[in-house]
């Protein structure tokens, strides 16, 4: 019986050794693994793509794909026209400021951006609006010809959402003429929420305003916001001394 105990206890001791060994040569392969991955990455390169956040997942695909983030240089779009003509819109460097729409037939939240547009929506000044909408396979393009406002181009580029790593929708990307590059995007709810950011990122790109204009502008933004000369918000001193009377 001691036997057979010192024979168990010995055996015990060898598969605990094993392991051991076993589980510092894994560490040590991963260890390598790793020193070659950061040895056969350039300086200042993106973390892998396991490690990137929810946040920038999107943009990382976008950008292995030759996509068009943003700050980064627009692209062409090339699709088809509600006729079935194919296009090719220009939105490189050389033109003029572009907006692009993109907006679908089936998108619910898109709905009071398509009624907007048919009813005559203010576009932003000197701004070019394009419609970009998925390819017919993917939309209806009898419901697409009943959405269409009158006066705008409209393209069906599948494509064109790649390019620009449009995830969701309505989805807006505004293009700087002159150097072709990607000047702001986003989503919004309203048009004239988008002419406003529109507005107002060609008015910071624009040399500095006087004073006055900056307070028309200011003006203007409280008004828009239901802010009246004498709100009582604009006055928050007043209110701390009627409080502490």
């Amino acid at each position: 019986m001691d036997v057979l105990v010192i024979v168990e206890t010995v055996l015990l001791a060898v598969v605990v050794l094993f392991v051991v060994a076993l589980l510092r040569s894994h560490a040590e392969i991963l260890r390598r693994l790793d020193d070659l991955q950061n040895a056969g990455a350039p300086a200042g390169a993106a973390a892998p793509a396991g490690a990137a956040t929810s946040a920038g997942a999107a943009t990382s695909a976008g950008a292995a794909r030759g996509a068009a983030p943003a700050g980064g240089p627009a692209r062409d779009i090339a699709g088809q026209t509600l006729a079935g003509d194919a296009v090719k819109l220009a939105v490189q460097a050389g033109g003029e400021r572009t907006l692009l729409a993109f907006l679908s037939s089936g998108c619910t939240t898109c709905g009071p951006l398509w009624d907007a547009l048919r009813a005559g929506a203010r576009i932003p000044a000197a701004t070019r609006l394009v419609i970009v909408t998925k390819g017919p396979e993917r939309e209806s393009v009898a419901r697409l010809r009943e959405l269409a406002p009158a006066g705008h181009e409209l393209v069906m580029s599948a494509s064109a959402w790649d390019d620009f790593t449009v995830t969701e929708t309505p989805h807006f990307v505004l293009v700087d003429g002159g150097s072709g590059e990607i000047a702001g995007r986003g989503s919004a709810a309203s048009w004239d929420q988008i002419v406003t950011l529109v507005e107002d990122a060609a008015a910071d790109a624009s040399p500095a305003l006087s004073t006055e204009a900056r307070a028309v502008r200011a003006q203007e933004a409280l008004a828009a916001a239901g802010i009246a000369p004498g709100h009582p918000s604009l006055y928050p001193s007043r209110r701390e001394g009627r409080a502490g009377g």
